[in-house]
């Protein structure tokens, strides 16, 4: 596996944003439509948590 793609692929799994580790031995493979909506709402809440106050 290229380097790159290794770190990148650790920094999403440090972050939580890969979970499941099927993904994680297939980097070069398409993926879902629904995992990478999913990949890109976990992002979302990790910026902007719904349980955050407003004030």
């Amino acid at each position: 596996m290229d380097q790159k793609i290794a770190e990148i692929i650790r920094k999403a799994k440090a972050q939580g944003i890969i979970k499941d580790p099927q993904w994680l031995e297939k980097p070069d493979e398409p993926v879902p439509l629904w995992v990478m909506l999913e990949a890109l709402l976990e992002v979302i809440e990790k910026l902007d948590p719904p349980n955050r106050p407003f004030d």
